[in-house]
């Protein structure tokens, strides 16, 4: 029991930890997007808001939690056994994030490949995944305790809840590689560009679906011990962060090490109707030119950006 105590002690003090320095990331990549984009969509702008206040209420009530652990109940054992508010932090804010990130990224998958039967497919099962999520949240809620979590329906909600959202991260990031492929023209900068998609794509999806795996594999693997409480803690703040790294990837540098050294930089971009720009300080005496064509047959755009090389300005892009 002791043994079990200080192990528990241990992987909650760890969660809380990872929870606070994600948090702190979260909220340096909300301030550039907001510094950086301006004009994006006021639905955009929704998303990004919604899915920080939802983090903020987790990570407050997660502090709370630890403030009861770590400081009324120092030293005591038994004041890891209650369940407290992770019965909420961990299985339904996580779900609820996960439904949002994993919708945003069938709609880009919209937007990419024109389809409509994916995205509707990722977002249906999406909603049974999250479903499963917010009643692993309400079995929890029941147990009570952290030594009665490995019931059968609890065992069943929780392998449909975290297998299913891995399959989901992994599929989302296979078909947003393909299509994006698809779209190669073979123009150098837009390759590059693609290639830049693509690599943040499998990145993203592939920390996600580690994420849940690693949870799901500790909660079986090792009944009885709370390995899992790290990775699921700090599930929802990986797939925030996720969500946030995608949108603020549309940053430019000019003139910084992965600047071309050609005066003009020419860049891929989404449909005319759903593009974006913004910049973060400096200001531009000439409007942006923007060269419309069409992209292995995606109704694309052209931006070709007149590079002030001294000037270090930070451009957007989407």
């Amino acid at each position: 029991m002791k043994i079990s105590g200080e192990i528990s002690n241990s992987t909650q003090f760890i969660a809380n930890l990872l929870q606070w320095a994600l948090f702190g990331v979260l909220t340096i990549q909300l301030y550039l997007y907001y510094q950086a984009f301006p004009n994006d969509r006021l639905l955009t702008k929704c998303l990004v808001y919604s899915v920080y206040c939802i983090q903020l209420v987790d990570i407050v009530m997660s502090v709370c939690d630890a403030f009861e652990i770590f400081g009324y109940g120092f030293g005591d054992f038994a004041a890891l056994g209650p369940i407290r508010l992770a019965w909420f932090t961990s299985p339904v804010i996580t779900a609820l994030v996960s439904f949002i990130v994993q919708s945003f990224y069938a709609f880009r998958l919209h937007v990419i490949s024109k389809s409509r039967i994916i995205p509707a497919l990722i977002v249906a099962a999406s909603v049974a995944v999250s479903v499963s999520g917010f009643v692993t949240g309400r079995f929890t809620w029941e147990a009570g305790a952290a030594t009665a979590l490995h019931t059968k329906k609890l065992s069943i909600s929780v392998g449909v809840w975290l297998i299913g959202s891995a399959l989901i991260d992994i599929i989302i990031a296979v078909c947003m590689t393909y299509f994006l492929m698809v779209n190669d023209t073979g123009f150098r900068k837009t390759r590059a560009l693609i290639t830049k998609l693509v690599r943040l794509t499998i990145e993203t999806g592939s920390v996600t679906a580690l994420v849940a795996l690693t949870t799901v594999i500790l909660f079986f693997a090792f009944p009885g011990r709370p390995y899992y409480i790290t990775p699921v803690n700090i599930m929802p703040m990986v797939y925030a962060n996720t969500m946030f790294a995608v949108q603020n990837a549309r940053f430019h540098i000019s003139g910084g090490r992965s600047t071309q050294s050609s005066f003009t930089n020419m860049s891929f971009s989404l449909p005319l109707h759903l593009r974006n720009t913004g910049s973060i300080s400096g200001s531009a005496s000439h409007p942006d030119p923007i060269i419309s064509s069409s992209v292995g047959g995606l109704d694309a755009s052209m931006e070709m950006d007149v590079v002030d090389k001294g000037s270090g300005n930070l451009r957007a892009y989407v």
